[in-house]
């Protein structure tokens, strides 16, 4: 079966098609806007669990991976299990970029990853390392973007900047992250922190200008189903979230949540591997049947919903799938 025709499959047996992963709770670079920061967890799952999780994934019908954390590259056997998951699924991974040479760079690409997002605060490296509180973040996360924009094996790999909007002055320094982003042959992804509205309180018509921002720079990564419900999102929020059917969330033990936001022990709903895959689906539609949260509007929520109209589903399924 090939991955678009698993996409149609879970998309029409209401299945979730996208899960995140945290392949690992650490961080080396402790920057101070990431909310996940301060997370502890244990020891994280071994090859062989991550095995197992692939393979339950499959029987999930999800396509869509992506492995965060933490940040993957602090596993030594990352490679493996990007391969693990390229076998029937899109394998994408996001990174602070600190830990990223060229080495390491080109061997994700060869294992079979799909996109690499970097997390960028600014296009200036003052403010960036202002915001993660890291001296010399910047200069690490840009050489590691290098690293693995100039490794990529093919057209279909590409590289991401993702760009959490925190307040105006994020919003304002778009043009310059999409032309830096631009000279690396990078797209740009956005999204409002977590949670709504956050810094972005009263910033009117953000949705406009975004999209008169996209206009200008193509490289900016965005559907017009995301886009159109900005403003909603810094509002009252956007109603009707379908973690739990669309997407789902899986922590580094293999624990299954409805979301990345909500993974505390009473979130759990079953544990990949160990409880048997009906259960596992039916936890994560109660879940989602229950779920009246508005308080994100992360890029994974709003794009992979859209897929959930006919005119998002036709627009999208060419983006997330470039081939």
């Amino acid at each position: 079966m090939s991955k678009k025709t698993r996409l149609i499959g879970g998309y029409l047996k209401g299945r979730p098609i996208w899960c995140s992963w945290q392949v690992t709770p650490r961080c080396e670079s402790g920057c101070a806007f990431c909310e996940h920061r301060a997370e502890g967890g244990g020891e994280s799952l071994d090859l062989s669990g991550c095995r197992r999780v692939v393979k339950e994934l499959s029987a999930l019908g999800s396509l869509m991976v992506s492995l965060s954390g933490g940040d993957p590259f602090l596993r030594a056997d990352l490679p493996e299990i990007i391969a693990l998951i390229a076998g029937d699924h899109v394998p994408f991974l996001t990174t602070s970029g600190s830990l990223v040479s060229r080495e390491r760079a080109r061997a994700v690409w060869k294992a079979g990853l799909r996109v690499a997002s970097v997390r960028l605060h600014s296009a200036d490296a003052g403010r960036h390392d202002g915001a993660a509180g890291v001296p010399g973040a910047f200069a690490r996360a840009s050489a590691g973007l290098a690293a693995l924009a100039s490794e990529r094996l093919d057209h279909a790999q590409h590289v991401n900047v993702k760009v959490r909007l925190d307040g105006p002055e994020s919003v304002e320094g778009l043009p310059d992250l999409l032309t830096l982003a631009a000279g690396h042959g990078a797209t740009v992804s956005v999204e409002p922190s977590f949670p709504l509205p956050g810094g972005l309180a009263g910033f009117g018509g953000l949705s406009a200008k975004l999209a008169a921002l996209r206009a200008r720079h193509p490289n900016l990564r965005a559907s017009g189903h995301f886009l159109g419900h900005m403003d909603q999102a810094l509002g009252e929020g956007v109603g009707g979230c379908l973690a739990g059917r669309a997407f789902f969330n899986v922590d580094h033990r293999g624990r299954v949540s409805k979301c990345v936001e909500f993974r505390a022990k009473e979130d759990r709903l079953g544990t990949l591997g160990e409880d048997g895959t009906d259960q596992v689906l039916h936890q994560l539609r109660e879940a989602q049947a229950a779920n009246r949260c508005r308080a994100c509007w992360y890029s994974s929520r709003g794009e992979v919903e859209g897929l959930y109209t006919w005119r998002g589903l036709l627009g999208a399924v060419p983006e997330l799938l470039r081939a």
